[in-house]
């Protein structure tokens, strides 16, 4: 069921895959995911980059989260942009905590592995229509979920 904010996201074609990225993780493998037009939450912690310091800051975005067979893409933009893009053979991969939660999954990691020059900590919260079906997939991934009902 979509929720308000996919269905305006939707209307107003925010946080879609984009085509090119769709063609290339479908000539890869097949794509078992996608949640498009979610929102997501990203959350900065002692988050340094050439420019910047942020000791604690939260922000909203629509964008899309997707899993091929071996691709995470995660994509949202507003002010700022957020990426994930990460294959489950990548030791990145292997550093990201997955938390489920009630109402969404959070990856969390260090900011580094986004962009060489930063450090701290980035979460991401997605909101997705269907947060189970996805953790089922990034366990089969080697993903290690952690459940946290709080």
């Amino acid at each position: 069921m979509a929720t308000f904010i996919q269905k305006l996201a939707t209307r107003l074609r925010l946080g879609q895959l984009p085509e090119a990225v769709r063609t290339q993780l479908e000539s890869e493998s097949r794509l078992l995911y996608l949640a498009e037009g979610i929102m997501e939450t990203a959350i900065f912690r002692g988050y340094r980059a050439p420019g910047a310091y942020i000791l604690q800051r939260r922000i909203v975005f629509i964008g899309y989260f997707a899993l091929s067979e071996h691709w995470l893409v995660a994509k949202a933009k507003a002010y700022h942009e957020t990426n994930v893009n990460v294959a489950y053979d990548d030791p990145r991969f292997k550093a990201i905590t997955f938390t489920i939660r009630p109402r969404y999954l959070a990856l969390t990691f260090d900011a580094s592995a986004q962009s060489p020059q930063a450090s701290g900590q980035l979460e991401v919260r997605l909101h997705l229509p269907d947060i189970m079906t996805a953790a089922r997939i990034l366990e089969q991934a080697g993903a290690q979920i952690v459940s946290n009902s709080l």
